[in-house]
């Protein structure tokens, strides 16, 4: 198995790409769920390239965390 430091560079136009966006929680809208007390429902738009797909959002204390793939073809 190649080791980071062995990976040629040269290649990577088709490798998947693992990135993150970070929203601050400012950004966020929040709208209540029914009648469901303390219960809310987050969105906001992010700008994620056409092609990508999120691996995993987390809510850390001041922002949300969102990772995703680009390139999802060369999986």
């Amino acid at each position: 198995m190649e080791t980071p430091e062995s990976v040629d560079l040269r290649h990577a136009a088709d490798m998947p790409i693992l990135a993150r966006i970070v929203v601050p929680v400012s950004a966020v809208e929040k709208e209540a769920v029914g009648e469901v007390r303390g219960m809310t429902l987050e969105h906001c738009r992010v700008p994620l390239p056409p092609s990508a797909r999120v691996v995993q959002a987390e809510r850390t204390e001041g922002a949300w965390v969102v990772w995703y793939v680009e390139k999802v073809e060369a999986i």
